[in-house]
């Protein structure tokens, strides 16, 4: 070959690679190579074979006009023909007549009437493994291929790796975007479905918290009002991870919603109903693990039915433990099974607590479990429900700590107040009665959900309310007294009423703890736990709004 035939063909494998880099979908890849290789080889055809992963086979691309014009591309068997012994031992090989070949597939050019002579054959190759092969057929003027067709053909399929390593790459890169953002959808559309993290009701406060082991996940959680005096709370698993599983949850979730106001005297009954809605609804073999309360403010009542779920976790008044109950299989398995729920009484400061297997399986790096009776340790005595929580997730995290997160974890509290306390204490200033008062603010402090420390705190303030009116006010004679709460606006209010002559706020000043003698710190300590503190002259006595935000 002359000096100025090789130098024009290694300007068309610059050129080719000026191409392959701007080229961005395969099949305008593989035009070009097969266009571009009979330049470069300057042969009567060249083919382009690509494995499909799916079958082992080698997909055949063409320069041949009768190849090229099939409506399907031919196909290699796995390790037929020369193209199939190069793509297996990636070695490259050049062939003076393939017709005298063993290894030479002959259906391909019986069928479309081409006979190969000369053939050389190189893998495409990253490293040690192989993308494809490359084949330049019968070369034109000349009887096989030599050196430096082996080199230049060698060159161009570098370019071929390369160029199909690069669109590979940027499909994955895309392919990546575009499920990142069908995630964050699904992950939005998701977090639709599921309740606040905090609720206050008359009765009771909800929290949950919600730590997904991938984008979207399986568990859920359903809070549900049932007229006013009832809440359904539900905390369930569904089989399997990602979308599949977020897709179940919201179907779940809707078909709770849409049951519960079905839900009678029997949560059980209405779990038994809810079951062959599943049965019939969920395909593919999934089921949900579930497991609800039903309070009730009138009756003071719990009603508990797990299925297939762990049963909830109580605060007894000494200790944390897991309430026994009879566990069922799980929803949407098998029609026809009858759930029981089992009844419980609620009083003031009772704490349930719901929690998935991804709190109590979590693994840490060691692969040890946290397991249930970590969690009870880990859980505080006579906190409010915020604390609970935080001291629950915060030692579920450290003991997992750098480990990866193999399943959703979800955490549903129930803290319980029920029916609010009266609203208003009328009774006689004095200090033979103030007893009653501070059982008055004993009590919706308590209801509030405040925790021990804060109720006595409360108390404390308030009696040092009362007190200096019987003093101040009163002059240390009796005389009436007026007590209202509510819990308003996030707040806990409490308003304290004489009949005494009215003050002027503008004098009311407490001074500061430094100031050590007897008397004096009532307004001191009141403006320590209330957030407002404001006294307000009445046409006969005077009212004090106290306002502490709820924990």
């Amino acid at each position: 070959m002359s000096c100025e035939n090789q130098l024009g063909r290694y300007k068309v494998l610059v050129d080719t690679a000026r191409c392959f880099s701007r080229v961005m979908d395969l099949q305008t890849l593989i035009d070009e190579i097969l266009n571009r290789s009979q330049e470069v080889m300057r042969a009567e055809a060249c083919t382009l074979f690509l494995p499909d992963p799916d079958t082992n086979e080698l997909i055949l691309h063409s320069t041949d006009p009768k190849l090229a014009a099939l409506p399907e591309p031919l196909r290699i068997p796995p390790g037929k023909g020369i193209a199939g012994a190069v793509y297996q031992s990636r070695q490259k090989l050049a062939i003076r007549d393939v017709q005298k070949d063993p290894r030479h597939y002959q259906p391909i050019g019986r069928q479309v009437g081409f006979i190969a002579h000369a053939m050389l054959t190189i893998p495409l190759l990253d490293g040690a493994e192989c993308l494809g092969v490359m084949q330049a057929l019968n070369p034109r003027d000349r009887d096989e291929f030599d050196q430096q067709d082996e080199e230049i053909f060698e060159g161009f399929g570098g370019l071929i790796a390369n160029a199909l390593l690069r669109l590979e790459a940027e499909q994955q890169e895309r392919e990546l975007v575009r499920s990142k953002q069908e995630l964050q959808v699904a992950r939005e559309i998701q977090e639709s479905f599921l309740p606040p993290s905090v609720q206050n009701f008359a009765f009771c406060q909800v929290r949950m918290n919600y730590f997904p082991a991938s984008a979207v996940g399986g568990d859920f959680c359903s809070v549900h009002p049932i007229g006013e005096h009832r809440l359904l709370l539900g905390l369930g698993d569904v089989t399997g991870k990602g979308i599949p599983a977020a897709l179940t949850m919201a179907r779940a979730t809707a078909m709770i919603k849409a049951t519960v106001g079905q839900i009678g005297n029997d949560l059980g009954e209405w779990v038994t109903a809810l079951n062959e809605q599943f049965v019939q609804d969920l395909q593919g073999g999934r089921f949900i693990g579930l497991t609800f309360l039903l309070a009730d403010a009138e009756t003071s009542s719990l009603q508990v039915c797990a299925a297939g779920q762990f049963p909830p976790l109580y605060f007894n008044g000494k200790i944390w433990e897991s309430f026994s109950l009879q566990n069922h299989l799980p929803m949407g398995i098998v029609p026809s099974i009858r759930y029981r729920a089992v009844t419980a009484a609620l009083r003031p400061g009772d704490t349930w607590l719901l929690f998935s297997d991804g709190i109590s399986e979590a693994r840490n790096c060691s692969g040890e479990d946290f397991g249930l009776q970590r969690f009870l340790e880990s859980l505080p005595q006579r906190e409010t429900s915020a604390k609970t929580l935080d001291a629950a997730v915060s030692a579920w995290h450290q003991f997992v700590n750098a480990a990866p997160q193999h399943d959703d974890a979800s955490l549903l509290l129930l803290k319980w107040s029920g029916k609010s306390p009266p609203s208003t204490l009328q009774t006689l200033c004095s200090l033979e009665t103030l007893a009653a008062g501070r059982k008055f603010i004993e009590q919706w402090a308590t209801f509030a959900g405040y925790d021990d420390v804060t109720i006595g705190q409360i108390v404390l303030a308030c009696d040092e309310a009362t007190t200096n009116v019987f003093r101040h006010a009163y002059g240390g004679t009796p005389g009436p007294l007026r007590y209202h709460a509510a819990v308003d606006g996030g707040h806990l209010a409490i308003r304290i009423e004489d009949s005494a002559k009215p003050i002027d706020p503008s004098k009311v000043k407490g001074r500061e703890l430094s100031d050590l003698r007897p008397g004096g710190l009532g307004t001191f300590i009141m403006n320590q736990v209330f957030e407002e503190v404001k006294y307000e002259p009445m046409p006969t006595g005077t009212s004090l709004l106290l306002r502490k935000a709820l924990p």
